[in-house]
């Protein structure tokens, strides 16, 4: 990815996320903060901060184990802080650009650097998504029917309907790879034939990048299939638990960090409103969903909770599901980029 990506980009979508977020959080706290803030901030119970906290450590260890399983299941094992660098830096491209395409080329380059082939970390990290995708769309349906009574029912559908589509889309695609190979080739074929294509790419090189699309197509097939075949079901389920317990884990920090607040109020609602929010993050067009999150967050609790902590509450939570992210994630890709780039030599003179 040193030579894939551009790291002027990357800075100027740090830059952007930590601004709009900064910005947003300091003017929700112009408008909420009053003596209660600083006095509901002193009285805030430490053990559930400390919760809080232990419950977005948990939600990241289990989302690693995913590539740690799913790896082993195509013969090519990594190890576990391997599998932690490609969800944690992953995840750190996924929260500096738009809509988090980051996410995908990123952990496939970092899944590719631990010795599978371009179309096993493919492989791997599409089934990942679809995984948690799936798993993010039966979640909403359950919040639905659990709390159907408390929840405003047409914004609530579209919302899950909308999810489902994603999921489809990208079980959709996994599958087109896994029974159709041969007409993602095609496909290929057509697009490099293009009069666009081939009046600024000579035919040997698009030959050549055929040749090695084909291969790749035929790679990801291969272990899209080993990955979903009967035999590895076990595994799956392993990785559908771990997906479960990282879920829950970060559903779990908003509710731990208002209780430590002293909060009291429908705890039905609030899961609700927190998959509206986290609904949000993926469609919005800022990095991250700076600014946009915030501020919907915002309006998501403000007749839920007492208005002088709703600025402390957002930059709570915002700080433990995001800036937190932003900062490991940083320093480790920081210290994985260095540490690949070799020792120039010094200038003779």
């Amino acid at each position: 990815m040193r030579d894939q990506l551009d790291k002027a980009k990357a800075k100027r979508g740090v830059l952007i996320a930590l601004s709009l977020g900064g910005l947003a959080i300091a003017i929700i706290m112009a408008f909420t903060f009053d003596t209660g803030t600083l006095d509901a901030f002193r009285k805030m119970n430490p053990v559930y901060l400390g919760f809080a906290v232990a419950a977005v450590f948990t939600s990241w260890i289990f989302s690693s184990i995913a590539f740690y399983v799913l790896a082993r299941i195509i013969k090519t094992p990594i190890s576990l802080l391997a599998s932690g660098r490609v969800y944690l830096v992953g995840s750190f491209f996924a929260f500096i650009t738009p809509f988090g395409s980051g996410l995908l080329p990123t952990q496939v380059y970092l899944l590719s650097k631990e010795n599978l082939s371009a179309g096993q970390a493919t492989a791997v990290a599409s089934a990942r998504i679809v995984t948690s995708s799936w798993l993010f769309a039966i979640l909403g349906l359950a919040i639905l029917i659990t709390f159907k009574s408390s929840l405003p029912g047409v914004i609530g559908t579209n919302l899950l309907l909308g999810v489902i589509l994603v999921a489809v889309a990208w079980s959709a695609i996994a599958l087109y790879f896994v029974k159709r190979p041969g007409s993602a080739k095609n496909m290929v074929a057509r697009i490099l034939a293009n009069r666009l294509v081939s009046s600024w790419m000579k035919k040997d090189l698009r030959e050549r990048l055929e040749d090695k699309i084909d291969r790749e197509i035929d790679h990801l097939s291969s272990n899209l299939k080993n990955i979903i075949s009967p035999t590895n079901y076990p595994a799956l389920a392993v990785v559908l638990a771990c997906e479960v317990v990282a879920w829950i884990a970060l559903f779990a920090v908003l509710p731990l960090v208002l209780f430590g607040l002293g909060w009291e109020g429908s705890f039905a609602t609030l899961i609700f409103r927190m998959f509206l929010v986290f609904c949000l993050i993926p469609a919005s067009p800022t990095p991250g969903g700076s600014g946009v999150v915030e501020v919907g967050f915002t309006g998501l609790l403000y007749d839920m909770v007492p208005s002088h902590i709703i600025g402390l509450v957002v930059l709570i939570w915002r700080a433990l599901t995001y800036y937190l992210m932003l900062l490991i994630g940083s320093l480790i890709t920081i210290r994985f980029f260095t540490r690949s780039i070799p020792p120039q030599p010094k200038a003779s003179g």
